[in-house]
């Protein structure tokens, strides 16, 4: 529906209620309608039309004709709110060529929920799902380009670029407002604890995170590695010299990477020697059973949300950074908590070169979070 079409549709009048006027049933649905009517329009007007929350769309596993439609809200073009309440499948049949998901609402029948059908009568919202051939008459989910009436339907391995039967998301419009999502930060001293300038290079990566829609960033600092871990997306670990853990610590960094949470491990370069704290933390990594091993270059902390052909300039200008990575821990030659806040090894870090280490700060942030919904 046009903005025309939406003008059009709003009531331009309403009933004014006085004492003793007779409430017809006529009357109760033209004043009712009225506020239907204002809040399509509020919707059609400001929001448009598009996938609210949810609706995600997956293939069935093993792969056949069916695919599932996640549990969701859309909006229509004429403001009509479809809720998807449950899980649902649906079946391709023997559709095949370019094909569009479309969702789109509807009616049903007014009906009584009295047994004797002499009650309160209820109209029904429903939905329907439809494979078209034209994405031009619903919320799109997904589309596809099916080859073949018995090609079986997947999921894209690579979303960026889905191929032939593989289940396309990119053309998905999304509309309202969604909240950014909150990681968690927490950043623990191993060894130095009285030099918590990785604390403020933290609060300055939130900050610059925070500017964004996306994430929202809380850093707590000098978090104690004898208490629950468990709240943190991320645990920024930051080693000083030849330091030394308790049982105690090691239990507890041991339970937080068991339970899926997500490390970055950095060595202070500025005041301590970086190459004793480093040997102590991959010796403990092999205690712990989590090998390491080099950052590829495909992998998503060099791509989402921002792109790197190789790690930023670190602490130490001239020279190149190592990002390695075990299996939920990664291991940060970079000294990133340092340029984050300004510090070079031979003074003040340039902007291009912060901005640059802020960057790759996100992805390290998104990186945690997308492993959090897993």
């Amino acid at each position: 529906m046009s903005t025309d079409e939406l003008l059009t549709a709003l009531p331009q009048r309403r009933i004014k209620p006085v004492d003793g006027m007779a409430v017809t049933a006529d009357v109760w649905a033209e004043a009712h309608e009225f506020h239907r009517q204002a809040l399509r329009a509020h919707l059609g007007l400001n929001h448009g039309a598009g996938i609210v929350t949810g609706l995600d769309v997956i293939a069935s596993d093993p792969p056949d004709s069916a695919v599932y439609v996640q549990p969701g809200v859309a909006l229509d073009a004429l403001g009509n709110t479809i809720v998807v309440a449950q899980a649902l499948a649906y079946d391709l049949g023997a559709a095949q060529g370019p094909l569009y998901l479309l969702l789109t609402y509807g009616e049903g029948q007014p009906h009584s929920d009295s047994p004797r059908g002499d009650g309160v009568l209820y109209i029904p919202a429903q939905f329907s799902l439809a494979a078209a051939a034209s994405p031009v008459g619903g919320v799109e989910l997904a589309r596809l380009n099916r080859q073949g009436r018995s090609a079986p339907i997947g999921n894209a391995p690579d979303r960026a670029q889905p191929g032939a039967n593989e289940i396309d998301r990119r053309y998905r419009s999304f509309v309202g407002v969604t909240p950014p999502k909150l990681i968690t930060l927490g950043v623990s001293y191993l060894g130095g604890a009285d030099d918590r300038r990785h604390g403020r290079g933290a609060l300055a990566l939130a900050r610059a995170i925070n500017r964004s829609d996306q994430l929202r960033v809380a850093v707590d600092d000098n978090v104690a590695l004898k208490s629950e871990l468990a709240p943190y997306a991320l645990l920024y670990l930051v080693g000083h010299g030849a330091f030394q853990l308790a049982p105690e610590e090691m239990n507890t960094i041991y339970a937080y990477l068991q339970a899926g949470g997500t490390v970055l491990y950095e060595s202070c370069r500025h005041v301590a020697d970086a190459a004793q704290a480093d040997a102590v933390f991959l010796d403990l990594l092999s205690s712990l059973g989590q090998p390491i091993n080099d950052l590829p270059r495909t992998h998503a902390l060099l791509n989402e949300p921002h792109f790197f052909a190789q790690p930023p300039a670190g602490y130490e200008a001239d020279a190149p950074v190592a990002i390695r990575l075990s299996r939920n821990v990664i291991v940060s030659g970079g000294d990133y908590g340092c340029v984050w806040q300004g510090e070079r090894r031979n003074g003040p870090a340039d902007r291009a070169d912060i901005r640059s280490a802020l960057e790759f700060g996100e992805n390290v942030v998104t990186y945690a979070a997308q492993r959090l919904m897993k």
